[in-house]
């Protein structure tokens, strides 16, 4: 699960997963225009349990990448149940609202930004949350780029890991 501050590109590296490495990509926030099976909305709304059985059943290796509001917090803690791990896409809030300006990222107003890096803010993510961060853009408005958070995300296995 990419998550994360808006404009840090988690939509971009959710891409590359599905076209580098074969990875089913889900993004919740574009249904049904990029999932690779619309049916499975439903499940996703109703029953996170069953919508992460279905996934297994449909894919190999799945990414779903979600913004998700603060408010649906429960439904992260769901699906972080079933083994989803979250991944959270940090960056510069000055660089990251350019962003979302230049690119639409958001797909509304400036102050639907505002607000949901208010609502992050408030609730201390990442920091209160237990999950692989991922420093997506510095404060000098660099992003990384693919392979450096797909080393950050999984970590090559070296010899101290076996």
């Amino acid at each position: 699960m990419l998550s994360g501050i808006p404009a840090t590109r988690k939509s971009t590296f959710g891409r590359y997963l599905a076209s580098r490495h074969s990875f089913a990509h889900y993004d919740i926030e574009c249904y049904p225009n990029s999932w690779p099976h619309p049916e499975l909305y439903k499940s996703f709304l109703n029953d996170r349990h069953a919508f992460v059985k279905r996934l297994r059943q449909q894919h190999d290796r799945t990414v779903l990448d979600w913004g998700f509001p603060v408010r649906c917090l429960s439904w992260i803690d769901e699906l972080r149940t079933c083994g989803v791990r979250l991944v959270w896409f940090s960056g510069d809030i000055a660089h990251a609202r350019e962003e979302f300006k230049k690119c639409g990222a958001g797909k509304g107003p400036e102050d639907n930004f505002d607000k949901q890096v208010s609502a992050i803010q408030r609730e201390g993510y990442p920091a209160s949350l237990d999950c692989v961060i991922v420093p997506a853009l510095s404060s000098s408005g660099v992003f990384l780029d693919q392979r450096q958070i797909e080393n950050i995300v999984f970590p090559p296995i070296t010899s101290a890991h076996i």
